[in-house]
């Protein structure tokens, strides 16, 4: 009996037993289908600028200058990317505003577009844009030639009073010479120059020879009528050959020869041919310089260049707006190397010349 009231109190826990863990077991599933990936929507998107969109400026330049009869005209462009609005041109002769008519009204202009246009309420002083018929050139009492005797310097800028909003506004201005333009050559009077070395003067042309330097004419195959110029400084390292060229003239009292210096006058260029001459084998080269000295003797080097390789010449053009209106004399120089040997340079073309750029 005891027995087998123990198998049935057994056999009650076994199902109660089997109850609870069926009641706490969960079913088995079907394992989950992958998602599909996204796919991209084809909507676009809106998002905000960084900054703001830029709508484009306009952009004033004055392309050409020109004298018709006695009335100043000139063409003006906007190459900017959006309308100017109405704005003014103002007239500047020899840096000075005209009391009279010196300023002109340009309407809009569209982008890329160009009109001629003129200052009509202003009259040309000078026939055919020549100051003085006879184109005298004047020493000041100073010492110093002015070369506006015989040219007017011409400034025409657009958008004179700031009203366009500009991409750039450092380029509405351009500059024209009326009358005669100067020219200056320096080689068919470097006999009359002041020459110096590295020991002082030295009056003496000289020779390829001349242990001490030299500074003579030779003639020239290109040009017959205009001399080149052979500089040799002297046969010691490290030695120079120096010209000093100003303005010569005669008073007409003396019979000898009297130097200005030159007031820079505006769109001057220094234009020159040098190298080392077809002989010049040996040489380890020179240095070749071109500057101004002022009425206080102090000098400024303007451009150098070492030269190496004989019987090639280079050009130079050297623009010297950014002296215009400085009085001084023109120097050339050459200077030797470590070697001073067969330094021979020439100089096919030296001259001061104003330009129409």
């Amino acid at each position: 009996m005891q027995h087998f009231r123990l198998y049935s109190f057994l056999a009650v826990l076994v199902v109660m037993s089997l109850a609870v863990t069926s009641a706490c077991s969960t079913a088995p599933t079907t394992p989950a289908t992958p998602a599909e990936p996204a796919v991209p929507s084809t909507t676009p998107v809106t998002t905000a600028p960084l900054t703001a969109p830029v709508t484009g400026t306009s952009d004033l330049v004055i392309t050409k200058i020109w004298l018709d009869g006695l009335m100043v005209k000139y063409s003006i462009k906007n190459i900017g990317t959006a309308d100017t609005p109405q704005t003014y041109t103002y007239l500047y002769v020899n840096d000075l505003m005209p009391t009279m008519g010196g300023s002109g009204f340009v309407d809009v202009l569209k982008p890329g577009e160009e009109k001629a246009l003129e200052f009509s309420n202003y009259q040309w002083p000078y026939d055919q844009g020549l100051k003085t018929p006879e184109f005298a050139i004047n020493v000041n009492p100073s010492g110093y030639i002015d070369l506006r005797l015989q040219n007017s310097k011409v400034k025409v800028c657009a958008d004179a009073n700031n009203e366009a909003g500009e991409a750039i506004e450092t380029n509405n201005c351009r500059v024209m010479l009326f009358g005669m333009l100067w020219d200056y050559d320096l080689l068919r009077v470097s006999n009359l120059a002041t020459w110096r070395n590295n020991d002082g003067d030295i009056s003496d042309p000289g020779s390829e020879r001349s242990t001490t330097g030299a500074h003579f004419q030779v003639p020239n195959a290109d040009m017959e009528m205009t001399p080149q110029l052979e500089i040799i400084p002297p046969q010691v390292p490290q030695s120079w050959m120096q010209g000093t060229y100003g303005y010569f003239y005669s008073d007409g009292i003396n019979s000898s020869a009297k130097t200005a210096a030159i007031q820079i006058p505006a769109k001057l260029h220094f234009v020159a041919r040098v190298g080392l001459t077809s002989n010049a084998t040996g040489s380890d080269g020179v240095t070749i310089k071109f500057g101004l000295k002022d009425l206080n003797d102090n000098m400024t080097w303007i451009a150098s260049k070492k030269i190496t390789t004989p019987g090639a010449l280079e050009n130079w053009d050297i623009n010297l707006s950014d002296y215009e209106g400085q009085k001084a004399f023109i120097l050339l120089r050459v200077e030797a190397g470590n070697s001073p040997v067969n330094d021979f340079t020439i100089w096919n073309q030296a001259r001061l010349i104003q330009i129409n750029d």
